[in-house]
């Protein structure tokens, strides 16, 4: 050991050094956060457009195409992807329920967690797509407003007429895809979200 060397000093030495190096990064960070805001990354690993916090489904009072009363919980259990319609299905429409036939079609087995939901405006309205896309979509699930309770339009801020809202297996609003979402990147989000999740 050189002399001139003290064991004390160069323990202290040590520490201090250690200390440096675990705690400037999280000064770093403070720093950055509090005073420089625009240094904060933008990236984000979602492609949807996040509802924060998600909001839970109010009271709902839907029908099905019998005209039998349903309540929220036919939107929990599983992953909703729920398509507004309107008085028809015209082709933007049918391109929407094209691309998320597909998107939960490549989700293999895990699909089954994952439902399709066509939203229309009334009992008229829902009697004539399910006439017109049954056959094409029998895993669609058709439900209508009733036009009593709560107005899920209205609650999910529809502005897009072809957007798509995913609802979680607990009700809670989660995300929106504008008309314009690429399959890709709510493929990629789906199946992130059923990695993660254990319910539904």
């Amino acid at each position: 050991m050189n002399p001139t060397e003290h064991p004390v000093g160069r323990g202290r030495g040590q520490f201090l050094l250690l200390a440096t190096l675990f705690f400037a990064p999280l000064l770093l960070a403070i720093v950055f956060y509090f005073f420089a805001p625009g240094w904060q990354p933008t990236h984000k690993t979602n492609y949807g457009q996040l509802v924060t916090p998600a909001r839970p489904l109010p009271e709902l009072q839907l029908l099905d195409a019998a005209g039998q009363p349903k309540d929220r919980e036919a939107l929990r259990g599983k992953w909703s992807f729920v398509y507004l319609a309107g008085a028809g299905c015209e082709t933007a429409c049918l391109q929407k329920l094209y691309q998320i036939r597909q998107i939960r079609t490549l989700l293999n087995e895990k699909r089954q967690r994952v439902q399709r939901v066509y939203l229309a405006p009334d009992l008229a309205g829902l009697k004539a797509g399910e006439e017109a896309l049954k056959k094409e979509h029998p895993d669609l699930v058709f439900l209508a407003a009733s036009g009593r309770g709560e107005d899920l339009g209205r609650f999910l801020e529809a502005r897009d007429p072809q957007a798509l809202y995913l609802i979680d297996p607990l009700g809670n609003w989660l995300m929106v895809y504008p008309g314009d979402a690429q399959s890709p990147g709510i493929l990629k989000d789906i199946k992130k979200l059923l990695r993660l999740s254990q319910i539904g």
